[in-house]
C-alpha cells in the first residue's frame, strides 16, 4: 500500500479503535476494530463517529471519554500529537458511583 505523506507525517495510518462497555452497541458488539484513518486526530474521531453513527452531540460527549494511547484525547491534541500506525483510540464511558 502506498502511503501519502504530508509535511506533518503520514496522511493515513492503521489504528485500533476500542469500544468499551456500553459503547460496543455502536460497533455491532465488537470490542476492537482495525481502521485506516487520517493522522489528524480530530478528523479521525469525526470519521469514527460518523461511520458508526455515534450520537456524540446527544449527551455522549458528557459521559464518554476518548483516549488515544491511554492519553485523554484533549491532552493528546493539546500536545500537537498526530496518530501513528498501531495507535489505539478508545471510547470509554464514565462509570457512575455512589
Amino acid at each position: 500500500m502506498n502511503e501519502s505523506v504530508t509535511e506533518n507525517g503520514p496522511e493515513h495510518v492503521s489504528v485500533t479503535v476500542k469500544f468499551v462497555s456500553t459503547m460496543q452497541k455502536y460497533s455491532g458488539d465488537k470490542r476492537e476494530i482495525a481502521m485506516d484513518l487520517p493522522g489528524d486526530p480530530a478528523r479521525a474521531i469525526n470519521i469514527i463517529i460518523d461511520r458508526y453513527q455515534i450520537p456524540w452531540a446527544d449527551n455522549l460527549e458528557r459521559i464518554v471519554r476518548i483516549f488515544i494511547n491511554q492519553t485523554l484525547y484533549e491532552l493528546f491534541v493539546e500536545k500537537g500529537e498526530r496518530l501513528k500506525d498501531k495507535d489505539t483510540i478508545a471510547f470509554i464511558p464514565l462509570s457512575g458511583g455512589g
